[in-house]
């Protein structure tokens, strides 16, 4: 071993990585499984036994028996009551992985994880070619080509072919970012930004099929050459290509990971990709829409985690009511224990039992005959979280339900185990208790904080650059989904005067951070050509803020953040800092008023036009 991985890589891999299995059990054996609720038990998955083999899946792809093995391992602890006990299991592991917004608990698939891991590597391959893992590996695997191409190897290393199994999770959800166009076929390549990266159309027969995407820009302007695109491309995908900005600073081409705001790949989309396609089938067997919803709602209700994951199993049918334990072959006797009934369903323990009828009469929440509680789980649940408040009853009188249901199944179970029979009025007492305990608990105290200016700029606070030039500039953009255009405008402030406003009708940016990153620009060119050296910019855009002042990997802003740092430079002096929106409003209306018209155009002036006559009021 070395830094915690296998140096020979050879002969069984099942034996090579029996270590991260014999980790795993260390740890997971070691836990007192009967002094866990199901809420301690998932933060012990989730933070400590999913991440154990964290390391070496990173680098190499595990073996599926590994896989089965670790996922046992996790899967007893989750269901067994006691050390050294199996337990019983409800239902299959891969439907507990599913997102606890479609019904499951949220847990990650090991074999999924492992190449959601792996898949960063390609990535890290793709953005750092100069690296020296990046280096050697081409020159040994491929030398003409990138990791996403390249065909199998002879006589690869194991790590190699762990990373090379998993570039197809990057493949589909990937398009080259422009940048010299030297790098992109535009003929073969996922370069066009329509949902699925794809390939530009051609408009007839294609004559040279290694045309590159540098081939399309004008060389002096660095600027796409107009009419030789729309002599050569479809038209539906001429304006798609015109609104992509190539480098002028001759950065090459890069890419796109498409599921992540930044372009920036992450080992949680990946991950969700990857299970989104393994899983679309296992999501419609879990349950039905509406039983989705319900198993959804109960992690927004206000109680402990523990409660949570009750409510959660007995929506989901994973509790051991007499029924369900004859279902599933582990008991004769289908009757309630407390009242005789002859089937003890997970509703009757709940709501239809007399001790269980008599707390929900005795508490302040409505009963309703035939309404609530009813003969269905499902309607009764939907009641307590919906359906009871439209109907009047207040949220604090509801927020004690959960704590009700946890105390009748904990009444329930007294009387099975230890022969003791609680009365309704002793279980409310103790919900109402509990709740009112916990909900005490939840309450910090608030601190009066004091209003810190939220971004200061390059060359320090808004105020004193106010004080050396008395100039401020407000920009904003104007952005729809559908739209065809967008909208960008600034005001520009001398002290309380208003001095200079700017509007430009522009084409549709890829989205709204790219219209506030574009209207920035525009601002930044127009009032350099004006004569202004030193200015202080104002946005209510906190997200641009942030990426002009902070170094971060952000493919998808990577030439609109260049060309903010190519103007700033020019400046003598320049800063910008974040307002909130309702101080941002005559830049926001030139904004709109901009993307509204019909037609491409640019305004800079001192008076308002006459076609802004309606909104004059507000600019001033």
């Amino acid at each position: 071993m070395y830094l915690g991985l296998p140096e020979n890589i050879c002969g069984s891999k099942k034996k090579v990585f029996a270590y991260v299995q014999d980790r795993l059990n260390s740890r997971v054996n070691t836990w007192e499984a009967k002094h866990l609720s199901k809420g301690g038990k998932e933060v012990q998955i989730k933070s400590v036994a999913q991440a154990v083999p964290t390391f070496t899946m990173s680098c190499y792809l595990l073996p599926q028996e590994i896989h089965k093995k670790l996922t046992g391992a996790v899967s007893r602890f989750w269901w067994s009551a006691k050390a050294n006990n199996r337990g019983l299991h409800w239902v299959a592991w891969d439907k507990i992985c599913v997102p606890q917004e479609k019904g499951g608990l949220g847990f990650r698939d090991s074999h999924d994880f492992n190449l959601a891991l792996l898949a960063k590597q390609v990535w890290r391959l793709l953005i750092y070619p100069d690296s020296l893992l990046a280096r050697v590996l081409k020159g040994r695997y491929y030398r003409n080509s990138n990791p996403l191409r390249v065909g199998k190897a002879n006589n690869p290393s194991y790590g190699w072919r762990s990373i090379w199994t998993a570039r197809s999770v990057l493949s589909e959800s990937l398009h080259r970012s422009i940048g010299t166009g030297a790098d992109t076929n535009v003929w073969e390549d996922g370069w066009i930004p329509d949902g699925v990266a794809r390939p530009a159309m051609p408009k007839g027969p294609v004559i040279d099929h290694d045309l590159r995407v540098h081939h399309l820009l004008d060389h002096e302007t660095k600027d796409w050459n107009e009419p030789l695109i729309r002599e050569l491309v479809a038209e539906e995908d001429v304006n798609k290509i015109l609104c992509i900005k190539p480098s002028r600073l001759g950065r090459k081409d890069g890419y796109i990971w498409k599921h992540t705001k930044s372009g920036s790949y992450t080992v949680r989309t990946g991950y969700e990709v990857i299970s989104e396609k393994r899983k679309a089938s296992i999501e419609r067997e879990v349950a039905e829409p509406s039983v989705t919803t319900l198993k959804k709602e109960v992690w927004k209700l206000k109680t402990s985690r523990k409660i949570k994951h009750f409510l959660w199993q007995a929506i989901s049918g994973f509790v051991t009511a007499a029924s369900r334990l004859c279902d599933r072959h582990c008991a004769n006797d289908r009757s309630c224990i407390r009242c005789g009934a002859a089937d003890e369903t997970i509703n009757h323990i709940l709501f239809e039992c007399p001790p269980a009828l008599q707390c929900w009469a005795l508490s302040d929440i409505p009963t309703h005959p035939g309404l609530f509680p009813c003969n269905a789980l499902f309607t009764n649940v939907d009641h307590l979280l919906w359906r009871a408040e439209n109907l009047g009853v207040s949220k604090e009188t509801l927020s004690v339900f959960p704590w009700l249901l946890w105390y009748i199944w904990k009444g329930r179970n007294e009387k099975l185990f230890n022969g003791v029979e609680i009365s309704p009025l002793d279980t409310l007492q103790l919900a109402l208790s509990e709740a009112k305990s916990w909900q005490v608990a939840q309450i910090i105290p608030s601190i009066e904080e004091e209003a810190v200016p939220e971004a200061q700029g390059s060359t320090g606070s808004a105020e004193p650059l106010q004080i050396r030039t008395g100039i401020r500039c407000q920009v904003d953009a104007s952005w729809v989904h559908e739209g065809a255009r967008s909208g960008v405008g600034f005001a520009l402030w001398e002290g309380a005067n208003r001095n200079l406003i700017g509007l430009k009708n522009c084409r549709q940016s890829a989205s709204p951070l790219h219209a506030e990153a574009d209207g920035l620009i525009w601002a930044m060119k127009t009032l350099w050509d004006q004569g202004y050296r030193a200015m202080h910019f104002e946005t209510d855009c906190a997200q641009l803020l942030k990426l002009i002042q902070n170094v971060e990997e952000w493919p998808s802003m990577v030439q609109e953040l260049e060309d903010i740092r190519i103007h700033s430079r020019k400046f003598d002096q320049f800063d910008i800092s974040y307002i909130p929106r309702g101080m941002n409003s005559r830049a926001d209306c030139l904004a709109k008023a901009a993307r509204v018209r019909l037609d491409f155009f640019e305004f800079v002036g001192v008076e308002t036009p006459v076609w802004l006559a309606h909104v004059a009021s507000l600019l001033e």
